[in-house]
């Protein structure tokens, strides 16, 4: 499902026009990917390598050569990426937004990822000289670090991961750029990154929390029939 079907999902089930109501789109959309970080973290958090591949997005970043990292030199020559990663959503007590990187030509490239203290210290001894080390600043920027130049080469990566806001990361996704010159799509109707067997959980949670703080009845059943039932009217 897209976003947007999603949000109109939450306004048929709450019975109420989105013309009609303070509950804007807006809102529900944030609704959604906050309640979407939680349903993986839970179900996702502690066994990444099981983490379907409807709930990744797989991002394209540009790498330019650096001298410095934050003003410290590295061991090795250091590689920067062009733009910000969107914040990852904590998988096995690592930052989710990147879980695999790959080449251009879909190769996987081998990067022992490290805290972003120890990359200006990496590969300074004999045994991890010849590998490549990549880390995330503060700033959200990916470095890769080596001895061995090869790296850069480099002209870009494609950056595997599971994000917090999928609109954030749906800025950077491969071909994005290039397609949507030719043919606009507005983000909310692409393809919600979740898997289909976690619609029904999100939608529910969600119903169930706003019902609650708009006192409105809840249809949580997810059949056909609008089984929701009204308060008698007082005569």
């Amino acid at each position: 499902m897209t976003k947007r079907e999603l949000i109109y999902t939450v306004y048929e089930r709450l019975n109420i026009e989105n013309d009609d109501t303070n509950l804007t789109e807006e809102f529900v959309s944030s609704l959604l990917d906050s309640t979407r970080a939680k349903l993986i973290k839970q179900t996702y958090g502690n066994k990444g390598w099981n983490a379907p591949i409807a709930i990744k997005q797989e991002l394209c970043l540009g790498l330019t050569p650096a001298s410095t990292i934050d003003g410290e030199t590295c061991v090795g020559s250091i590689l920067r990426s062009d733009d910000v990663l969107p914040l990852g959503i904590s998988i096995k007590g690592q930052d989710g937004a990147v879980l695999a990187i790959k080449s251009y030509d879909r190769t996987m490239i081998r990067i022992n990822m490290i805290p972003m203290e120890r990359l200006p210290f990496a590969g300074a001894d004999q045994y991890t000289a010849g590998m490549l080390f990549g880390a995330i600043d503060i700033d959200r920027r990916l470095y890769f670090v080596s001895q061995l130049k090869g790296h850069l080469l480099l002209g870009g990566v494609k950056v595997e991961g599971i994000y917090e806001r999928p609109e954030d990361a749906y800025l950077l996704t491969c071909g994005k750029a290039s397609s949507s010159v030719k043919n606009p799509v507005h983000v909310w109707d692409t393809e919600y990154p979740l898997e289909s067997a976690m619609q029904d959980d999100l939608i529910n949670i969600i119903i169930q929390d706003l019902a609650g703080s708009m006192n409105v009845p809840s249809d949580t059943t997810n059949d056909s029939a609008d089984i929701i039932s009204r308060p008698a009217q007082q005569r």
